[in-house]
């Protein structure tokens, strides 16, 4: 699976703007504490870079499940006719 930024922002923002129901704020701080987690901005002491790698062995394997995780609530609106 390839992941690029731009796709999962649209996929972000797409639910924001169409299907707020669909669209998890919890998912938006957990995407943006990964950014950080990739990025090297959590300082080592940090519960939330604790708390990442506690439930993923990498950022790249956490990011790829919000992916997922996006993809699963955008999917079926994305394709309709």
């Amino acid at each position: 699976m390839t992941l690029k930024y731009l796709d999962f922002l649209w996929a972000l923002d797409f639910l924001y703007r169409h299907y707020p129901k669909y669209h998890s704020n919890e998912l938006l701080i957990l995407a943006d504490d990964i950014f950080k987690w990739i990025n090297n901005e959590l300082p080592e002491d940090s519960s939330t870079l604790v708390y990442l790698k506690s439930c993923f062995s990498s950022p790249y394997e956490a990011l790829s499940a919000v992916w997922k995780e996006i993809l699963l609530l955008a999917g079926p609106f994305v394709r309709q006719n």
